[in-house]
This record gives C-alpha cells, structure tokens and sequence, in this order.
C-alpha cells in the first residue's frame, strides 16, 4: 500500500504542479510534463502485460485502451505544434517516462541483481495498475484544466 501511494504522489505531484502553474510563452517543458503520465501509464501496462498477460482482464483491450489513451494525449499536447517542438516535446516525455520506469525496476531490484518475477507481479497489481487507472480519470476529471494548460503553453 506505501508502494502504491508513494508511486502515485510522485507522478500524480508532478501532474498537480503542473495544474498550478500558467505558461507565458510556448512552453515546452510544460507540454512534456502534460504528456509524461501518458506515456508512463503506457510503459507501466507494457511491462505488467510482458510480464503477465492476465494484467488486464482483457489483455489485449486493456493494452490497445492505454495505448489509445497514450497516443489521445500525445495528440491533444502535440497537434498544431512546429514537428520540431512536436518532437521535442515527445521525445523528452519519453525520456522521463521510461527513465521513471527504470527507475522503479532498480527499487525493486535493490535486494537483488534482477527483478523477481513475483516481486514484478507484487508491483503490477500494487502499483501499476493503480496508477494507470488513476492517471486516466485524472485526464478525464481535469480535462477542461488540462486543455487550457496546454493552450496556455502553445502561445
């Protein structure tokens, strides 16, 4: 349960602060950060789904659904940009993201020299599958928020 919750604070924190702050002028940095959760919740559900194909009650909807998910947001931060800032923006929410996501396979590993398939299956359920489904509400309950952030940082 502290797993779950400090996974969450952490990510769901950055997306909070970002909520706080307005853009004076095009602000990619911003962007990014919008799009980080996206991509993390997409990196999350990939590594569950390797490591178990039963992580979604419907493996493969529940995949193409945050991959969907992943790919809306992408679009909603990304579309009306230069491709250069498009890119820029994409590439360093990547860059977070699967950082993060490493990041979190070193903490489970710390005892070991590798993951333990039943510690990743431990966190799956834990962590990662909370975080995917609560990033996705979040998106959709701050929508309205999010979209204004998101002007707000193209001008």
């Amino acid at each position: 349960m502290r797993r779950r919750l400090r996974l969450s604070g952490t990510v769901l924190g950055l997306v909070g602060a970002t909520l706080c702050f307005g853009a004076q002028a095009k602000d990619l940095e911003m962007l990014a950060r919008l799009l980080i959760p996206a991509y993390l919740a997409q990196n999350f559900a990939a590594l569950c789904v390797d490591q178990d194909v039963t992580f979604f009650d419907d493996p493969e909807e529940g995949m193409m659904f945050v991959s969907a998910f992943a790919e809306h947001v992408k679009k909603e931060i990304t579309i009306g940009l230069p491709k250069s800032d498009a890119a820029y923006v994409r590439v360093t929410a990547a860059d977070v993201a699967r950082d993060t996501a490493r990041f979190e396979m070193r903490l489970l590993a710390a005892q070991n020299s590798s993951v333990s398939v039943e510690a990743l299956k431990q966190w799956c359920d834990r962590s990662a599958k909370h975080f995917i489904v609560e990033i996705i509400n979040k998106h959709r309950q701050k929508h309205g928020q999010i979209d204004k952030l998101v002007e707000a940082a193209k001008r």
